[in-house]
């Protein structure tokens, strides 16, 4: 019994399943979120870090720059020092055998920076209107829209009858994407009275009468007429919860040209100091889930708009301000069209323009895509790793893994990562429940872990207590 016993765990020590279960591959093992709080890092703790990650099977650190009111410690984002510790990190992992990546801007949402300037941050449509008799020549500045960061482009300028009756849009703001995020809206079927109906045919486009100074001359035809000022300013919303030296407006989502500049002040100085270390140890970039709130226009929307939609926009923009054109069902159809074009726009020029700029370096693409103006589907596709969360605590948060994995499946990638068990607050959960949540997590399709998180330890204040300088602080 004894040999036989003895053969049989021979045998199944040579199990591949048992062996690489025991000693999992690189791409099996797990990762975390490796937090760098508010410039406080020192080099005795990037390796003391890194080696305990090594010690317990952590395969990959994944590196964010967060401010969460911890005093500062002195580090500046994408300075010369904070590039330099970045660099002994990727050399550090790649002693070790581990790699790393990192989010993509400093905090956790989304990509904003002090070199983004408002002509390339997020933009929305402002828009002024006045009422106009007819049967004179109208010559006067129209009202300028209310503006932020001193920053405003017209759009169009239009004029139309007033309607002799006002009906609201029911829930504009979701709709036209002005003020808050709704998917799945269900179009207002309600019968609309001709009186509050403007057709296209009298709409006319007085955007060429517009001078630079905001002066419009027009010969206004007989009636009571609406003139409709449209243009577009930045919405001010700036990434979060961002460190010195990395805090700054947010890129416009659908620009192209926005990201590239964004990429070149954010991501091309981490390129250039790291090097041949770019692409082999430091080899994934991360957008975390979209946290940045709306955003409904960008410099060229009429075009890309015309291109994706195939018709001209322009004489359907009334109804961004909450006018009905040509009917309640026209009208529901171009916002659809609106939205739509808007989420194109950021999958196409935000997402896979970064996707398609960590391939020219060598990087993959990790993603949450999520919470969001868009198809969570569309943007997921642009991902090399698409990513979910789970929250673990008292009511443990499970909002992104099913479709996510269903979003991996569907593009043919056989991981499905999550940011795991985060939590804000207590550090008082006992091994034994996380694994309920776990599993719950594994089966909804997840198969790697990412845990939330591994907080930087500057100091070793846990063994070398004479080693800290204990100094007054004061946080402004």
């Amino acid at each position: 019994m004894c040999l036989a016993f003895a053969g049989s765990n021979t045998l199944f020590s040579q199990d591949p399943l048992v062996e690489g279960f025991n000693n999992p591959p690189p791409d099996a093992r797990a990762r975390t979120w490796w937090h760098w709080m508010n410039g406080n890092v020192s080099r005795a703790g990037i390796t003391a870090d890194l080696e305990a990650m090594k010690q317990v099977g952590i395969q990959e650190a994944q590196l964010f720059n967060v401010n969460l009111g911890l005093p500062y410690g002195g580090l500046e984002y994408l300075g010369e020092e904070w590039l330099e510790y970045f660099e002994f990190a990727a050399l550090e992992a790649n002693r070790l055998g581990m790699e790393l990546a990192f989010h993509n801007s400093a905090g956790w949402s989304s990509s904003g920076g002090p070199w983004i300037h408002p002509e390339h941050a997020m933009q929305m449509v402002v828009y002024s209107e006045i009422e106009v008799q007819g049967n004179h020549t109208f010559s006067s500045r129209l009202p300028i829209p209310e503006i932020q960061l001193n920053y405003y482009q017209d759009i169009a300028v239009l004029a139309f009858p007033k309607p002799k009756e006002k009906v609201q849009i029911d829930g504009l703001d979701y709709k036209n994407l002005s003020n808050k995020i709704r998917n799945h809206l269900v179009p207002d079927q309600k019968k609309i009275p001709y009186a509050a109906i403007i057709n296209q045919s009298d709409i006319i486009d007085l955007s060429d009468q517009l001078s630079d100074d905001g002066m419009l001359k027009w010969e206004v035809p007989d009636g009571e007429w609406i003139v409709l000022r449209l243009g577009h300013t930045p919405i001010g919303k700036k990434n979060r919860p961002a460190v010195k030296g990395g805090h700054g407006l947010e890129c416009d989502k659908m620009s192209k040209k926005a990201v590239d500049v964004y990429w070149e002040g954010g991501i091309q100085p981490i390129i250039e100091k790291l090097d041949t270390l770019i692409g082999t140890t430091v080899n994934n970039c991360l957008i975390d889930s979209y946290e940045v709130g709306v955003t409904n226009w960008t410099g060229d929307f009429d075009r890309e708009f015309e291109r994706l939609r195939n018709y001209d926009c322009t004489l359907y923009l009334p109804v961004i301000a909450g006018y009905y054109v040509e009917s309640g069902e026209v009208s529901e159809r171009f916002l659809w069209d609106f939205r739509r074009t808007i989420g194109d726009l950021i999958a196409e020029n935000y997402y896979g323009r970064f996707r398609d700029l960590c391939h020219q370096h060598n990087m993959s693409f990790s993603v949450e895509p999520y919470w969001g103006p868009f198809d969570n589907m569309q943007v997921g596709a642009t991902g090399d790793i698409v990513m979910c969360e789970f929250w673990s605590g008292g009511y443990p948060f499970f909002d992104s893994p099913k479709f996510v994995s269903s979003i991996a499946h569907h593009n043919g990638s056989s991981i499905v990562g999550a940011e795991s068990f985060t939590g804000i607050g207590g550090w008082d959960e006992h091994p034994a429940t996380l694994k309920t949540i776990g599993d719950k997590a594994w089966c909804q399709g997840i198969n790697r872990f990412i845990f939330h998180t591994y907080v930087h330890q500057p100091w070793d204040v846990a063994r070398d207590w004479h080693l800290v300088t204990m100094v007054p602080i004061s946080i402004a």
